[in-house]
């Protein structure tokens, strides 16, 4: 159900997307010119792809051997869906930066930044953090699909 569900998100996310960039009163902003938008529709492609080979093959058919190769496929592109996922979430969130003006000026070399920390604007600051927490959840990700991997083939739990 979870899927279905997030696959419902997407969809409406891209139909919100798509009105908002066509919108005349708050004016009109071009699709898909960034590699974020081409990421993303690349990722919901992917996963759409998936969601419906997975349901074939899971809830309408009884050939193992489908299931098998299906799940082959799910095991391969499943992380890096994830991955293309959070980099799309990342790359999105560089874009929306560079529209808010995350910068300061500086009039020398700016080779030692962190005393300018300050310059950058607070909102700037919460979409950094969010980027950093988006980054971290995907490196937790990752450690846990590799103890995952490593546990099934040991018999045992990496983590006790």
């Amino acid at each position: 159900m979870a899927w279905f569900v997030a696959a419902l998100s997407a969809a409406i996310a891209l139909i919100a997307v798509f009105m908002s960039h066509n919108d005349g009163v708050s004016g009109y902003i071009a699709n898909l010119y960034s590699l974020h938008s081409w990421l993303g529709i690349l990722v919901v492609t992917i996963y759409i792809v998936q969601f419906v080979m997975g349901a074939y093959a899971f809830y309408f058919s009884a050939r193992e051997s489908l299931k098998a190769v299906v799940l082959q496929f799910h095991v391969i592109v499943g992380p890096v869906l994830y991955f293309s996922v959070v980099a799309t979430i990342l790359l999105g969130i560089q874009e929306k930066e560079g529209f808010i003006g995350c910068s300061y000026k500086v009039d020398e070399p700016d080779t030692f930044p962190l005393p300018r920390l300050e310059k950058i604007p607070p909102m700037c600051l919460v979409s950094h953090t969010l980027g950093l927490l988006v980054a971290s959840t995907a490196v937790a990700t990752y450690v846990a699909l590799y103890n995952g991997k490593i546990s099934a083939m040991e018999g045992t739990s990496r983590i006790d």
